[in-house]
């Protein structure tokens, strides 16, 4: 994404895969348009702007995905397979820096009202409960960062690292039971010494997955007008 996040998507909705093609710019953001029957899909919550499918109530189901840099990620899946760079495409290819300042006028035409809170570039971890969201902002973290927080009235627990670009949450039960969490040796410890990957699994247990990811401010601030922003 143009907003230095990535989101993934269920393609599968009522057993139909969709494909899509980027289709233009709203908000700021790209849009997609399926290839079935050529409605327009947010890239950035899986819902459908216009065309056939619009007000249906059908929709993306967005997945946990883990957005880190290179260095980060591979360290940790050391066998990862790599997209191959394709030559013809080489025009679509840039370097890009997560958060650099400058919006082009192109993306600031299309934002229907720009929120001023925070800067418009500044790399946020964007979490939503369904029933609340927040902004965490990746430069008030101290390195790999580990928190309880309550969002919408769910309690969760939030993870960061801003030197990584990286950021998720899970609600933090277990079991019906309210867990704490904290950061010990980059790894995420709950209050009964149980070690959790940054994916929220550990033997066969699985945090359940709150919807999370690392947007530009101006990005996540577009789709949660009413966001909060933590504090502290």
């Amino acid at each position: 994404m143009i907003c230095s996040s990535g989101v993934g998507f269920d393609p599968v909705i009522d057993g139909t895969r969709y494909m899509f093609d980027v289709a233009g710019l709203y908000n700021g953001l790209f849009v997609m348009s399926d290839r079935l029957t050529g409605s327009v899909w947010t890239h950035y919550d899986g819902t459908i702007l216009t065309g056939p499918l619009a007000g249906t109530g059908t929709a993306l189901t967005i997945q946990s995905m883990l957005q880190q840099r290179w260095r980060d990620w591979v360290a940790d899946h050391p066998d990862t397979s790599v997209l191959a760079w394709e030559d013809r495409y080489s025009d679509r290819y840039w370097s890009v820096e997560p958060g650099r300042p400058g919006l082009g006028r192109e993306f600031l035409d299309t934002i229907v009202s720009l929120d001023t809170r925070l800067p418009e570039n500044d790399l946020v971890l964007g979490v939503d409960t369904g029933t609340g969201s927040r902004a965490y902002r990746l430069a008030d973290a101290a390195g790999f960062t580990v928190m309880d927080d309550e969002v919408g009235g769910v309690p969760v627990v939030v993870v960061m690292d801003a030197g990584s670009v990286f950021g998720i949450a899970f609600e933090a039960t277990v079991d019906g039971e309210v867990r704490s969490f904290s950061a010990l040796d980059g790894r995420v410890v709950d209050d009964t010494g149980v070690v959790w990957g940054l994916d929220g699994t550990t033997g066969g247990a699985q945090l359940r997955f709150v919807t999370s990811f690392v947007s530009e401010w101006y990005g996540w601030a577009a789709y949660h007008p009413d966001t909060e922003i933590w504090s502290g």
